[in-house]
């Protein structure tokens, strides 16, 4: 196959995947705003996808594609090598299974401002989670052993213990540009750090490593990520809705 029936191949397939989700969407997107987590505004609503809608999935048979429902076409894509995740579902939950591997961001997202919620389960606390990162360089945000690690070019700080990711879990992640940033398991206790960078990440489950890249061993079921800090009210809203939409327990 050549590399332009290769591409047509590419452009075939996400267009399918956009036309399939446009379908099932409920409200109109031309009016300027979606329907989002909690009713919280979409304003600064930078990627959002989800696993429990299928139609949003390019699968050949593993994912090739995740469609960004956030309307800033921040299309995930599968690696160019190694093993892509899986869609599947456990105890009724639907998932997205990383297997030491990530995706691609079809647009960065800067680091140093969010509010990121991660509906995700890790395989064991004492693992290496890679969230968001960059292949070429060290910098990027990782749970490691159920602290948030934030690293930059190399150099990283730690959260306080955060809480286990070992099952079903909501990560909150607040990064506040020239302020103190907090980190939280399914609206608990909310742990300090401090982080500084004005790089973006290019890519989910994936962050580089001098000594060899690190990828995602876990799952992910939903991701939602504003460049904004949203107002308590607010986060308790997504966080609430993640809860229930998840079978989560939260406050």
């Amino acid at each position: 196959m050549t590399g332009r029936h290769i591409l047509l191949a590419l452009l075939i397939l996400m267009t399918s995947v956009a036309a399939q989700w446009s379908a099932l969407l409920s409200l109109p997107l031309s009016g300027g705003t979606i329907p989002t987590l909690g009713s919280v505004s979409s304003t600064g609503l930078r990627l959002w996808v989800d696993s429990s809608e299928t139609a949003t999935l390019g699968l050949a048979p593993r994912v090739r594609f995740w469609f960004d429902k956030s309307g800033e076409a921040r299309h995930l894509t599968a690696l160019a090598s190694g093993v892509a995740p899986y869609a599947t579902a456990v105890s009724g939950r639907a998932q997205l299974i990383f297997e030491d591997n990530g995706l691609a961001l079809a647009q960065p997202i800067p680091l140093n401002s969010m509010t990121a919620f991660f509906v995700m389960r890790g395989g064991s606390d004492s693992g290496y989670h890679p969230l968001l990162g960059k292949t070429d360089r060290a910098t990027g945000l990782v749970v490691d052993a159920r602290r948030l690690r934030a690293i930059n070019g190399g150099a990283s700080i730690l959260s306080g213990v955060i809480g286990s990711v070992n099952t079903n879990a909501i990560l909150m992640i607040r990064m506040n540009s020239a302020s103190t940033d907090y980190a939280s398991i399914n609206g608990g206790t909310e742990y300090s750090f401090s982080y500084s960078s004005s790089d973006s990440a290019t890519h989910i489950g994936v962050i580089y490593s001098s000594t060899a890249m690190r990828y995602l061993r876990a799952s992910l079921s939903e991701v939602a990520i504003w460049d904004r800090s949203l107002t308590a009210a607010e986060r308790t809203s997504v966080i609430r809705a993640l809860g229930t939409k998840w079978g989560i327990t939260v406050p």
